[in-house]
């Protein structure tokens, strides 16, 4: 069987989730960080006929990239990857060697959900660098003139922080929800360029959608989000 670019695309942002990923038989790819604050899934194109774990993930895709249009046979215990004049024999991890999910999440009833575009998302990201801050807010300061959801990056511990801010589009808000403060950490924004339907439930965790890829992450808020 052959794997999409698509697909080496999804695991090489697994890869920056967790190093090591277990692929079970199906189409269905899913990785945890070792903190258990990001989970992410993806439905690919592939059907994989084995399960089997992968150590060292990134190591993995670098060398079946040694090969232009590569052929890959899984067996029992390793894979075969072959092309025209080339061949590779890369060998399964223990599955006790990688930490993967227990079970997926359900999501529970949501106070918001907003649109994250990619642009908006690279601004952030881009703004975050440039500052030299940490924290991604999605708040809502409700006042008689301004009721809008923005996104900032700041230093959440520093009144005199510097920041940026983007209004976001809003698909959902519950009614009884007049101010937020929903705190990320940008670094756990590991997710693919594309434009995301978010959803945030108050209890604590996020989800992350995108129709483009096929792919959702489930992200953990940062303990101090406050609302009323």
């Amino acid at each position: 069987m052959k794997i999409s670019n698509s697909t080496k695309s999804i695991l090489k942002n697994f890869s920056t989730i967790n190093s090591g990923i277990k692929v079970e038989e199906g189409n269905r790819l899913k990785t945890i960080s070792n903190m258990k604050n990001i989970l992410a899934v993806a439905d690919v194109s592939e059907e994989f006929p084995v399960t089997f774990s992968i150590y060292n993930l990134s190591e993995f895709l670098g060398a079946t990239s040694l090969m232009e249009t590569p052929e890959y046979d899984f067996g029992e215990s390793s894979v075969m990857i072959s092309d025209t004049s080339a061949a590779m024999k890369y060998h399964y991890a223990s599955e006790g060697m990688v930490v993967t999910p227990e079970k997926l999440i359900t999501m529970p009833e949501c106070e918001i959900k907003f649109v994250l575009e990619e642009d908006t998302l690279n601004e952030m990201q881009k703004a975050s660098s440039v500052l030299g801050v940490t924290d991604l807010v999605l708040e809502r300061n409700q006042t008689p003139d301004n009721n809008d959801v923005y996104l900032v990056v700041r230093d959440k511990k520093n009144p005199t922080s510097n920041s940026f801010s983007r209004k976001v589009e809003v698909e959902d808000l519950k009614s009884d929800m007049v101010w937020f403060n929903f705190n990320f950490k940008i670094e756990n924004l590991k997710i693919l360029p594309a434009t995301y339907t978010v959803s945030v439930a108050s209890v604590g965790i996020s989800h992350f959608e995108s129709t483009e890829h096929n792919v959702q992450y489930f992200i953990a808020l940062e303990p101090d989000s406050k609302f009323g």
